[in-house]
């Protein structure tokens, strides 16, 4: 019988992890009622890490002999997809309850190429990751009005609705779209294939949905961290893709934007990254002073950064702004150093 639904994920040394997206997926086929395929592919991760995955018992494995890169894995895993609803996940993300119905449904509406859920960081699932990534030029400029940007990211948050740019972290897609437009391009190793994919996406006149019904728990950066070769990938994916989107004089004035020291805002250094409740207001989360993107969670009670958080986080300054829900004006700004 041919699945509603394949679920792809992409591992690269975090079978831990990759075990507990499985376990989670399994779980949403059977109490969401999908007829549903897991695709395990793993990125050259070594004997051992696929010794740990054969345990996964996937529908269908893909261990590649190369790391091929996130978008590599990605290609590899929906060539042995056979449904019509495709996913593509992180090995670090956890599927809560309803959150494939709710990626499903938007991709009922053929207006919409792709979809991507709300992704909450910690285990208490209080501190929302970002809903729009912001990769625009100016967001990479570091350019965006803070206000205006955390408006537009609790209405995200809260409602949902069409974006610019998705996270990547997870993505559906009817098979349409992909045969459509193309899969990932590999020549992007690490970060930014999913913004020149959903480039592409828009291009073709189709929407990117947000859709915060849909929840999921993304254990952000850990894996990434893993690989020793992270940083050179990233830059050669974000050089890659500035010069490709915005030209060689555009990439030129990004690039040295970003080796200039960063305007760093005034702010109260904290002893400990912790903000006490206050009526009417949220808390923004960054290791960019910009604040754009930020993590974010509402100050409804008193706020502390979770210790799965921290354990994530490399050394070095932490940003926490609060600002008014309203209309998103910035109160007080902080920092606190992560020894």
């Amino acid at each position: 019988m041919t699945p509603r639904v394949s679920v792809v994920v992409v591992n690269h040394r975090s079978a831990a992890e990759a075990a507990a997206c499985a376990e989670s997926l399994r779980a949403a086929f059977t109490r969401e009622a999908i007829a549903g395929e897991l695709v395990l592919v793993d990125c050259a991760s070594g004997d051992d890490e696929v010794r740990a995955l054969r345990a996964i018992a996937a529908d269908a494995e893909v261990f590649l002999d190369e790391n091929r890169g996130y978008s590599g894995g990605a290609n590899a895993g929906l060539a042995r997809a056979r449904a019509d609803r495709l996913v593509v996940s992180n090995a670090d993300v956890v599927f809560l309850p309803g959150a494939l119905t709710a990626l499903l449904a938007a991709l009922e509406d053929r207006r919409v190429g792709a979809a991507a859920p709300l992704c909450l960081w910690d285990e208490g699932e209080r501190l929302r990751l970002p809903a729009d990534p912001a990769s625009g030029f100016f967001g990479e400029l570091g350019q965006l009005h803070f206000a205006p940007f955390a408006r537009r990211t609790l209405a995200l948050w809260r409602s949902g609705g069409d974006a610019n740019h998705l996270p990547g972290a997870v993505l559906a897609a009817r098979r349409d779209v992909f045969d459509r437009i193309g899969r990932f391009d590999e020549r992007f190793l690490f970060e930014y294939e999913e913004t020149e994919w959903e480039d592409r996406v828009r291009g073709a006149g189709l929407r990117l949905r947000f859709v915060p019904e849909a929840r999921v728990r993304h254990l952000y950066a850990r894996s990434a961290g893993r690989n020793p070769d992270t940083e050179r990938r990233r830059a050669v994916s974000r050089r890659l893709y500035r010069e490709r989107r915005w030209g060689r004089l555009g990439r030129l004035l990004l690039d040295r934007a970003a080796a200039r020291s960063p305007r760093v805002p005034a702010a109260t250094s904290l002893a400990e990254p912790a903000i006490p409740a206050r009526a009417g207001a949220w808390l923004a989360v960054s290791t960019n002073p910009s604040f754009v993107p930020f993590a974010g969670a509402a100050l409804d009670r008193d706020f502390r950064l979770p210790d799965d958080v921290l354990a994530s986080l490399p050394p070095g300054l932490v940003w926490l702004r609060v600002f008014r829900e309203a209309d998103g004006r910035p109160l007080e700004t902080f920092v606190w150093r992560k020894a």
